[in-house]
């Protein structure tokens, strides 16, 4: 192909992506969203078709991943005696404690899975 066909083909994957990627966060069933966005709805259906067509290929020429299993030594921490806990939730049979020292990343992965769990 030349450059223009290939250039053409390029902007018409990225406009169908993006509309396609507006549908599925717009929270509306395709229908709706389309007739809302003056899109056609067989189009739609058409690129996304073709777009997760593509995506398949993709993933198909990534490299295989290997199958091997490795022993992995895990290391468990005791607290010291000394050490108290900084922050304490209680939640019916549950108790959390996070230590002084944890890492910001901790603190919001466990504020994260109680707000998902509340």
């Amino acid at each position: 192909m030349d450059k223009v066909t290939d250039a053409k083909k390029e902007f018409r994957l990225k406009q169908w992506t993006k509309i396609i990627q507006a549908c599925q966060a717009s929270g509306m069933t395709v229908v709706a969203w389309c007739s809302q966005n003056n899109v056609n709805t067989k189009s739609y259906y058409y690129w996304l078709r073709k777009l997760r067509a593509m995506a398949c290929e993709t993933v198909q020429e990534l490299p295989a991943i290997r199958d091997e299993q490795a022993i992995v030594p895990l290391e468990f921490k005791q607290p010291k005696p000394t050490e108290s806990a900084v922050i304490t939730v209680h939640l019916s049979s549950v108790s959390i404690d996070i230590q002084n020292g944890a890492s910001q990343t901790t603190i919001e992965a466990v504020l994260a899975a109680l707000k998902n769990i509340c």
